[in-house]
């Protein structure tokens, strides 16, 4: 009998959307700046041989919903939202996206024209998609014939391609745990027309949520605060060293993470809430042992409670602190990492010149970040030096990086041991990923098309005047808005081929034009 053999690409992370740049030096609101490159990836796959069928999954966040504004009924100014209520809004919003990547949308009607298939799962940047009338819209721009439904899987369930199970991965991350629940009352009662009562409304994430009232506003002045990784250990104190009234955000930041923490899985892939079909980290250790703050009525503890609590206020210190030392709280991680690193996607691991900075060290680091003021920079440099040696680690783009407690990975082991999928496929962290599972399943990672940042290798120089002369570029660069040296493009995706419905091979692969797919 002949085999019957096919491939399958996975992308995720696309985020198309978001205004361009309107000068020279600015960033705009668009954090994916190679659609040339996604619209030949996909022209590529429409053009294979029809006896080699292909089909392409988008993995979550294809387009980007939270980098477009809304228009005030008020005032009629331009703000933001975390989630478009209104189905129209909605439907002229995604055209939009669609006009500003129209080169995207026509690979993707080819890729159809030529008889090859197209998979589209929900992400958490991308929730509108689920709208009845939303969904009639995207498949009309994508070219879906009439006669043929888009397969799109936007309720929660994973989707399957033989033995390897495909998700977003946001079901593992409290910050992005959508409530399923809520999303289907909404779309039946918009295919019926009917009103959404207010009982009945989605409440959307709480990372929505910090990107509309928090990361967009700065966003504005600071364009790199959605591009640099780790968020909150690199992104966050590089954020107060540049700007120290910034330390609002904190109290922001643990406000919404409160949210954040009510999703919890009672395993690593099974959540605890029975109506989120969704749920939070899961991580062990959390936030706390991060950032190096404790719980207990120790003399420091004691100390940085009173820091704390001139900076922030008393009930909000409090609060923050009951956060970080709660041990289930790994969630002020927007990224889902406990262990934050960086690197190159095809090099081998980077060695760290210096000793890491401990954690406690790196903990007072951000107090000192929290309580400054003033214009001078170059005063904050070494708080800053301290909370980035402490927090950051140069591999955090390695494809092979082990992160045990990685809530993603943690999920994948645990689908992978219930014996049916060999291979589990992801995106959601922007972090590609190849990792065996017991040394017989295999976690990918599908990572993203945006463009990313890290903390420059220079700043982790063993002599303390070149890393602070580094660090002082870095601060220069952003604040002048020299991004250049600073963005990193890593277009990968996650190649599959099936022999008679089974995998046989598997890879993550970085998008490079004229090499073979």
């Amino acid at each position: 009998m002949t085999q019957q053999r096919r491939k399958a690409y996975i992308v995720s992370d696309l985020h198309l959307g978001g205004a361009a740049p309107q000068a020279e030096g600015e960033r705009g609101f668009q954090i994916c700046t190679q659609t040339a490159a996604l619209a030949d990836f996909i022209d590529r796959l429409a053009t294979q041989p029809a006896h080699s069928p292909v089909e392409l999954v988008i993995n979550g966040d294809f387009v980007d919903f939270l980098a477009e504004p809304a228009e005030s009924s008020r005032s009629g100014e331009l703000g933001w939202v975390p989630l478009r209520e209104d189905e129209a809004v909605a439907q002229r919003l995604l055209e939009t996206v669609v006009r500003r990547s129209p080169d995207v949308f026509a690979a993707l009607r080819r890729l159809f024209a030529h008889g090859h298939s197209l998979t589209v799962l929900l992400g958490n940047h991308d929730i509108e998609l689920a709208y009845p009338a939303v969904r009639k819209v995207l498949a009309q721009q994508l070219g879906v014939p009439d006669h043929m439904a888009l397969r799109f899987l936007y309720d929660g369930e994973a989707y399957s391609i033989g033995n390897a199970l495909i998700e977003h991965g946001n079901r593992y991350d409290g910050w992005n745990a959508i409530d399923y629940d809520a999303l289907r009352r909404v779309c039946s009662l918009l295919s019926r027309g009917q009103p959404i009562p207010s009982d009945r409304r989605l409440t959307p994430p709480a990372g929505s949520q910090l990107v509309a009232q928090v990361m967009n506003p700065l966003k504005q002045r600071f364009p790199f605060v959605d591009l640099l990784k780790p968020e909150s250990t690199a992104a966050v104190p590089l954020l107060l060293a540049l700007d120290p009234s910034a330390k609002h955000l904190i109290v922001q930041l643990a406000k919404l993470a409160l949210l954040a923490k009510e999703h919890k899985l009672t395993t690593p892939a099974l959540p605890t809430r029975s109506g989120d079909i969704s749920a939070g980290p899961g991580s062990r250790g959390g936030v706390g042992g991060e950032l190096g703050f404790r719980s207990g009525t120790s003399d420091s503890d004691a100390a940085l409670r009173a820091v704390l609590g001139e900076a922030l206020g008393k009930e909000e210190a409090s609060r923050f602190l009951q956060l970080l030392s709660a041990p289930e709280a790994g969630v002020l991680r927007s990224d889902g990492l406990r262990d934050g690193t960086r690197g190159d996607i095809a090099a081998s691991p980077v060695v760290r010149g210096p000793q890491r900075e401990s954690t406690w060290s790196g903990g007072m680091s951000w107090v000192k970040l929290l309580l400054a003021s003033g214009s001078d920079t170059d005063a904050r440099l070494p708080a800053l030096r301290s909370a980035l040696r402490a927090f950051c680690d140069p591999t955090l783009f390695h494809l092979d990086k082990e992160s045990p407690d990685e809530p993603l990975y943690r999920a994948a082991t645990e689908l992978a041991r219930l014996g049916r999928f060999q291979y589990v496929v992801m995106g959601h962290t922007h972090l590609a990923r190849d990792l065996s599972i017991d040394g017989k399943g295999r976690y990918l990672n599908s990572g993203t098309w945006a463009d990313l940042m890290c903390v420059p290798d220079e700043v982790f120089a063993e002599d303390p005047r070149a890393a602070d002369e580094a660090l002082r570029r870095l601060c220069s660069d952003i604040v002048d808005r020299r991004y250049d040296r600073l963005i990193l493009q890593k277009p990968t995706y996650v190649r599959l081929e099936l022999s008679d419905d089974k995998v046989c091979a598997a890879s993550v692969e970085t998008y490079r034009g004229g090499a073979a797919l």
